[in-house]
């Protein structure tokens, strides 16, 4: 085999090689930004505030519905607080999809949601909806909500 064609195949193995180690590590971006998120699930439905802040990135904001945007963890924690300040209030999230920007440092998951609470009147109301939120990869490896936002599925009253 001349030299060539030797180092055209010992860039095709090194190329596929960069490859596979790649994937590798975006899947396990997935996996724990998916844990993330299913994590954040778990503190909110446990009604603890400060573990459902601590998910959020220091600059992170929350885009809801007929509200105006929250930005930073004391806006986040009167948004968050509101929530499970409702009276039966649960809520259910799941990611349809989650991926990892090619950088490593963002990613998303998007899905659906279900929600309850009961009204000023007693009254229980049900939604369904979907939600879209952007992480951000930390320092330490962790991975924090840095935008939130989600809507109803109902139509508009």
């Amino acid at each position: 085999m001349t030299s060539r064609p030797r180092i055209a195949l010992s860039l095709l193995v090194l190329l596929a090689s960069a490859g596979a180690i790649l994937a590798q590590s975006n899947q396990k971006d997935v996996d724990a930004v998916r844990a993330a998120d299913e994590g954040w699930l778990k503190v909110y439905n446990a009604r603890d505030l400060e573990k459902s802040v601590a998910f959020c990135d220091e600059q992170a904001s929350m885009l809801a519905p007929n509200t105006p945007i929250a930005t930073g963890k004391a806006a986040l924690t009167e948004v968050i607080k509101a929530d499970l300040g409702r009276p039966d209030y649960n809520i259910e999230w799941h990611a349809d999809r989650v991926g990892v920007a090619r950088s490593g440092d963002l990613a998303y998951t998007v899905g659906k949601t279900q929600s309850s609470f009961r009204d000023e009147s007693g009254k229980l109301v049900s939604d369904k909806g979907k939600y879209l939120t952007i992480w951000k990869k930390q320092a330490d490896g962790s991975w924090k909500v840095l935008f939130d936002t989600f809507s109803s599925d109902l139509p508009a009253s």
